[in-house]
């Protein structure tokens, strides 16, 4: 049972609640909703895993995704089939590992002739040729509806989301994985609750890799918010239980997921 001081991340009850992407890390629970609302999609983070933005796509026709990652370009994935081959030498890896680092490979070629392009800059607040912030991505979706924004970057999620409240009107899903809450709680505190201003919270899960606090809080959390203005409609404070049954899935599969439990 997490301490009520952490009932600020209790979330809002949601009766139609789906996950995209695959069973395990990669994949995220949104409103249906949100599958409704408009058919832009903003991701900052990809490494090697696209299923949540493949899923976004084939709902509709007209759906599209930018995705931002300036650590992925193909060298990425033939370091990763190299490693994978070279491993089988040393009986540390199958064929069949070498098969799916090949078909990432293969996937990775026919992206960005697919309704998902990916941009290789760093998502940064600073002014350097290499970086795009917030605002320049949004723009350059040339999309005039609203969008949903998704952000695992291992940590810049901070600098990012400090700016999150400028563009509500624009953005009617966020989904954030925040990592190193053991170093940012105090960070994370604060930020959680100026975007709680703007955006409510429908669903939260820890990611089982990275373990929990002396508190039972994860250490790395994902969580996914609705847009305040857009959704909320006298929603009351969730009595469900934390993961939940054939939504939520360990992102280890091999680790025991993380209990969530808040105070009644």
């Amino acid at each position: 049972m997490l301490d009520s001081s952490y009932d600020y991340l209790k979330p809002f009850d949601e009766i139609d609640l789906i996950r995209l992407g695959k069973k395990g890390d990669g994949g995220y629970v949104i409103s249906k909703k949100s599958l409704e609302a408009d058919n832009c999609l903003l991701t900052f983070g990809m490494s090697n895993d696209w299923s949540f933005e493949e899923d976004f796509v084939k709902h509709n026709s007209q759906n599209f995704v930018h995705i931002y990652d300036h650590t992925v370009n193909l060298n990425f994935f033939l370091y990763r089939l190299y490693k994978s081959i070279k491993r089988l030498l040393y009986f540390k890896s199958n064929f069949l590992n070498i098969y799916e680092k090949f078909n990432e490979l293969t996937k990775y070629l026919k992206l960005n002739n697919s309704k998902i392009n990916h941009f290789k800059y760093k998502i940064s607040n600073k002014k350097e040729l290499s970086n795009k912030s917030l605002e320049e991505t949004i723009k350059d979706t040339g999309h005039n509806g609203k969008l949903m924004l998704k952000i695992d970057i291992e940590g810049d999620e901070f600098e990012i989301l400090n700016e999150i409240t400028l563009y509500s009107d624009q953005i009617h899903t966020l989904i954030v994985e925040f990592h190193e809450l053991n170093k940012n709680y105090n960070k994370f505190e604060t930020l959680i609750k100026e975007i709680n201003k703007k955006f409510y919270i429908i669903h939260i899960h820890g990611n089982n890799v990275t373990g929990v606090n002396e508190m039972g809080l994860p250490n790395t959390l994902e969580i996914s918010f609705l847009n305040y203005n857009l959704y909320f409609k006298k929603n009351i404070k969730t009595k469900s239980k934390f993961p939940i049954k054939n939504l939520d899935f360990p992102n280890h599969k091999y680790i025991e997921d993380i209990e969530i439990n808040f105070t009644e």
